[in-house]
């Protein structure tokens, strides 16, 4: 039995790896295996390592009962196709929504849920640059629209949130960021 899991929500589970993995993509039996040939390595083999956004874990049938009870933050919900024995629990989304720190307790990839965590801090971290940037889009259009040029603070302030990423790739948190201050 295979399990698929995001956010230690659970994904999907069935007993073979590609139909968890398909459902899990939300992909169609075509769709699939088109996908397939692409991620293809030399030998011909599936090459899942750039893959992310989830993680597919193998449970034999007598762990799937007492991995799943370990998951003490979910709650109890049917899923098609699965035996109502196993009890399977999800992560109750509207009872907490403050899913950072939670520690998965599924055995894993920890390095594709590291890598998904990350990428999900720098997408909040690039949607407030942008966001801070669009504020001070005034001060150009200002600028041009009278003939004259952006103030030099101005420039260095916007500059410098476009660097943000490069200068600051080594932070692994939105509470990392050094912002720039904001020209008065």
């Amino acid at each position: 039995m295979y399990i698929s899991h995001k956010s230690n929500v659970i994904q999907s589970v069935h007993e073979t790896e590609w139909q968890c993995r398909r459902k899990s993509k939300g992909l169609n039996k075509s769709e699939y295996w088109t996908w397939l040939e692409t991620i293809k390595d030399a030998d011909g083999n599936p090459d899942y390592s750039g893959e992310t956004g989830y993680t597919i874990v193998e449970c034999i049938d007598e762990d799937i009962q007492t991995r799943l009870i370990q998951l003490s933050d979910y709650i109890t919900t049917e899923m098609p196709g699965i035996p109502k024995a196993y009890n399977i629990k999800y992560y109750d989304s509207k009872r907490d929504s403050e899913i950072d720190g939670v520690k998965s307790h599924f055995i894993g990839d920890d390095e594709a849920k590291d890598a998904r965590l990350l990428a999900e801090e720098w997408k909040r971290i690039r949607e407030q640059r942008t966001r801070l940037l669009a504020e001070t889009d005034w001060v150009v259009i200002k600028a041009r629209e009278n003939g004259g040029t952006v103030p030099a603070a101005w420039k260095t302030y916007r500059v410098a949130l476009r660097d943000i990423p490069a200068e600051q790739s080594d932070k692994t948190k939105y509470s990392e960021i050094t912002w720039p201050t904001r020209p008065e």
